[in-house]
């Protein structure tokens, strides 16, 4: 009997395990792939990550973050990406994990015969080339990208991340330097550096910085690469740094990697002050912003969205019914939207149409596979409601 009973339960078990992984679906789509590059001379592995919503908005462009030591750092960026999207505290971009062949060579501006332990040394130049001739070419061409692209690199990737800034700023608008090796070479960065942020010329960039508890040289030339960022006076450039001591090495950049992704949002988003005035000037906002880092930048789901709230505050009802309706229009998969022209049409009193757009927002929640239990409540309060006729 017990035997019997032992078999019904790992027997109910499997049948548990097994309708979870078959309900259960990993966010977004992942790609292996693989680029012939000639100018490196050999193939190189690219780990490709793309949007939850990427195969649902097909008219929608992306941002790409191009992920340096891709081997290491593509699962825990995939993921805290993720989690980020789901809140809006970061963008949805594509990733391009790209996995090493030879480190050092890549990523190290200068020869330097007392590292040849490591590998040839002083390749930079080269694999800027790369990228610049080949890599973004094949994304652009094979994905929906805006034109807005972010470099991200940890420790000699990170110097690398950093000479790219000041050797090719044209080739990416934001840049995520983690514990970056600005020791090499007896500090042979900072001579071109110091030169390029005295520039008085416009440089509309991002960057973000950090760095753990190294100590000795690490520590040391990233405080002095902090202090040339502080005294440079370089318009349009936006850098936030972080020393974040109880962080090793080894965990810069994943600890890093959420705080530059909200920043890096953040350093693109309209101020509360311009999402009070409405629609017109969050739409004149992203124009300007265009303009000023050459892509092609769209009203962010999220700031629309705070600008209905706004008219909703102000019981300006038809305006905020208007500007969720418009949010839907330009996210008609996203559930998150049709809750919140539900919140429009209840506040307004029309509690039929916020029924309606309640179901909607929960429905639509399970194929965009985000948490519901919001939109469940809300709607079980909604029906409560309109049962007890406290609506009017």
């Amino acid at each position: 009997m017990y035997q019997k009973l032992v078999c019904v339960f790992i027997g109910a078990l499997l049948t548990f395990s097994l309708s979870f992984h078959v309900n259960a679906k990993v966010r977004g789509e992942a790609v292996v792939t693989t680029i012939k590059s000639e100018i490196l001379n050999e193939s190189r592995e690219l780990l490709i990550h793309l949007p939850n919503n990427y195969s649902r908005y097909k008219d929608t462009t992306y941002p790409v973050l191009y992920l340096l030591d891709g081997q290491r750092n593509f699962a825990h960026t995939v993921g805290t990406l993720d989690l980020l999207n789901q809140s809006g505290m970061a963008q949805e971009m594509i990733v391009i994990g790209i996995t090493n062949t030879e480190r050092t060579r890549d990523f190290t501006p200068t020869y330097d015969e007392s590292y040849n332990q490591w590998g040839i040394s002083g390749g930079a130049d080269n694999f800027l080339d790369f990228l610049e001739k080949e890599l973004k070419p094949y994304v652009e061409a094979n994905y929906r990208t805006n034109n807005y692209a972010i470099v991200s690199g940890h420790s000699l990737s990170a110097l690398f991340t950093l000479y790219a800034l000041q050797e090719r700023p044209e080739l990416f608008q934001a840049y995520f330097a983690f514990s970056p090796s600005l020791w090499w070479h007896d500090e042979v960065i900072f001579p071109e550096a110091i030169a390029f942020f005295a520039s008085d010329s416009d440089l509309n960039k991002y960057l973000y910085i950090n760095m753990g508890n190294e100590g000795g040289n690490m520590l040391s030339a990233y405080e002095r690469y902090a202090e040339l960022l502080n005294s440079s006076e370089r318009k349009g450039f936006n850098f936030d740094t972080e020393l974040d001591t109880s962080e090793s090495h080894n965990t810069t950049a994943l600890a890093g990697m959420s705080l530059a992704l909200q920043k890096q949002l953040n350093s693109l988003r309209p101020t509360g002050a311009i999402i009070q005035k409405g629609i017109p000037a969050v739409e004149q906002y992203y124009k300007d912003l265009s303009a000023k880092y050459a892509f092609e930048a769209k009203p962010e789901y999220k700031a629309v969205n705070h600008a209905g709230y706004a008219a909703l505050n102000k019981q300006d009802f038809d305006s905020a019914i208007a500007i969720f309706k418009k949010n839907i229009a330009r996210f008609p998969n996203k559930s998150d939207a049709y809750d919140s022209l539900a919140d429009g049409y209840e506040a307004n009193g029309d509690l039929t149409m916020a029924l309606e757009m309640r179901e909607k927002a929960l429905a639509m929640s399970y194929k965009e596979n985000v948490e519901n239990g919001a939109f469940k409540t809300r709607l079980a309060n909604l029906r409560q409601k309109i049962a007890e006729g406290t609506g009017d």
